[in-house]
């Protein structure tokens, strides 16, 4: 998954607070009371960072993550300098292991490790089948964010299903005025076009490509947007109505909307059929200068109360059985965070893709957007 810009300056500027993101900044330090932490803007709130500092001595330099793509092309490199990553399960960790890019972990290290959620350990089985790559911090699904007040006057009558507003060719142009969204990631958006089409699953064979590509092409005149920066900003402010988005997103969007007392709603919608779902996980790579910080680090993530704190900030669910008796009824019981069984039933994470099939969607995807 990728988080917005604005999400990002928020960010920077709480490492500047904290006293610098830059891996430079652990020069002044003891090199050896430090972790080089590289992920997503919102993950970890200057609180959090502080409170880890204070108990261990261990200096936090944390550095914001574009995406996983990029993410994947530093650690591949070598030498990163980062001793802990969040990383999607899928595909990324996925592929990732094999090419022997992360270490395994130490868990007589970790005495919390029995607060992480069976059911998401489970789900990470698929692409680290002995968990033991990766321990979830993060979750969430994708489906529809809309806002009601501008989506209602425009729907066709009769029922229409949520993942039609940005599907169906009669129905998102509907919306065209009002400005619709879809994220810029084909692992997002492929697999869901994909599933809405009726496929098995989705597959890089040149006749299934094309009805992706078909399919999309009749909906691309109503589309303003392609972008996985900012858009849940854009629902807060009025400026798009439909969007393909993340459940965390659509809970920050919310967030944005209270502090600016604007009087705009945002719903989320699961797909009707398959709902796809991401977990953002601690990984140590391969070459982390500090594993033994790093496994500090995640081990203190792991406390119950830690973990509700982030997931309150942040407004995702959080990977920690534990802590979910001690988030805000609001939140526990919110259906678009923690999804009733029912919806939890249909729950899918994308099988990792060999590389000739990643470049067969990209591509797609790439020609699918620009219409070239």
């Amino acid at each position: 998954m990728a988080k917005p810009t604005t999400a990002i300056a928020r960010a920077r500027c709480l490492l500047l607070a904290l006293g610098g993101c830059a891996l430079a900044s652990a020069a002044s330090a003891d090199p050896a009371k430090v972790v080089n932490i590289y992920s997503w803007a919102e993950y970890f709130p200057a609180s959090i960072l502080r409170k880890f500092e204070a108990e261990t001595g261990i200096k936090v330099n944390y550095a914001v993550m574009d995406n996983n793509d990029v993410m994947e092309t530093t650690l591949s490199a070598g030498h990163s300098g980062f001793d802990l990553v969040t990383v999607n399960a899928s595909p990324h960790l996925g592929r990732e292991i094999p090419k022997h890019l992360w270490q395994k972990l130490d868990k007589s290290r970790l005495q919390n490790l029995a607060n992480a959620d069976p059911s998401i350990l489970k789900a990470l089985r698929r692409v680290d089948p002995d968990n033991a790559y990766a321990i979830p911090w993060m979750w969430g699904t994708l489906g529809v964010m809309y806002n009601p007040d501008l989506v209602r006057s425009r729907l066709p009558p009769g029922r229409t299903r949520a993942i039609d507003m940005v599907f169906k060719p009669e129905v998102v142009a509907r919306f065209k005025d009002c400005g619709v969204t879809v994220l810029d990631s084909w692992v997002d958006v492929l697999p869901m076009l994909s599933a809405w089409l009726g496929q098995p699953e989705l597959s890089a064979d040149p006749d299934s490509l094309q009805a992706l590509a078909v399919a999309y092409k009749a909906i691309r005149p109503s589309i303003r947007r392609v972008t996985t920066s900012g858009y849940y900003q854009q629902l807060a402010e009025g400026e798009s109505c439909v969007a393909i988005g993340y459940s965390g997103d659509a809970m920050v969007a919310r967030r944005l909307i209270a502090e600016a007392a604007s009087g705009i709603t945002v719903e989320y919608a699961f797909p009707e059929g398959t709902v796809d779902i991401f977990v953002d996980s601690f990984a140590i790579p391969a070459d982390a200068p500090h594993p033994d910080a790093a496994l500090q680090f995640i081990d203190f993530a792991l406390r119950p109360e830690i973990a509700a704190e982030a997931a309150t900030y942040i407004g995702f669910a959080v990977g920690n059985a534990a802590a979910i008796p001690l988030l805000d009824a609001s939140m526990r019981d919110n259906p678009a965070i923690y999804p009733p069984p029912q919806v939890r039933e249909r729950f899918s994470m994308g099988r990792p893709y060999t590389a000739t099939e990643e470049r067969a969607f990209a591509r797609a995807w790439l020609r699918m957007k620009t219409g070239h």
